[in-house]
């Protein structure tokens, strides 16, 4: 799949690229709000956005309406920090930081098959 990931916190944005680039997804990571808002307006297509719990929530909330209105069929998933954080951020599903690597993976796998809405 071809996904975004969105953090401001550049190592966790590093890591989450590594992982998904080994689990054989091809993976662009931004970590400035500016090139995130110029990413959801432009014309390139992804599969999936990763809205990362360090986004600030009010400019993940203007990317998820841009990305809804220009790329309809992507698919967003917020990870949040811990569990029972409620977020700002409607997305399509949720994963919980903490659990780690697999969790992300999972819920990834688990998009891949499902119709998007």
């Amino acid at each position: 799949m071809r996904i975004l990931s969105l953090s401001t916190d550049q190592e966790l944005s590093q890591l989450r690229k590594t992982i998904l680039e080994a689990a054989g997804h091809e993976v662009v990571a931004l970590t400035s709000e500016k090139e995130a808002v110029k990413s959801a307006s432009s014309p390139e297509e992804h599969d999936v956005v990763l809205l990362c719990h360090r986004f600030p929530a009010a400019t993940a909330r203007q990317t998820v309406r841009l990305l809804r209105h220009n790329h309809p069929a992507t698919r967003i998933i917020y990870i949040v920090h811990v569990y029972g954080e409620w977020p700002e951020v409607e997305a399509d599903r949720y994963v919980v930081g903490a659990d780690g690597p697999d969790a992300l993976v999972r819920v990834l796998e688990e998009i891949q098959v499902e119709p998007a809405s």
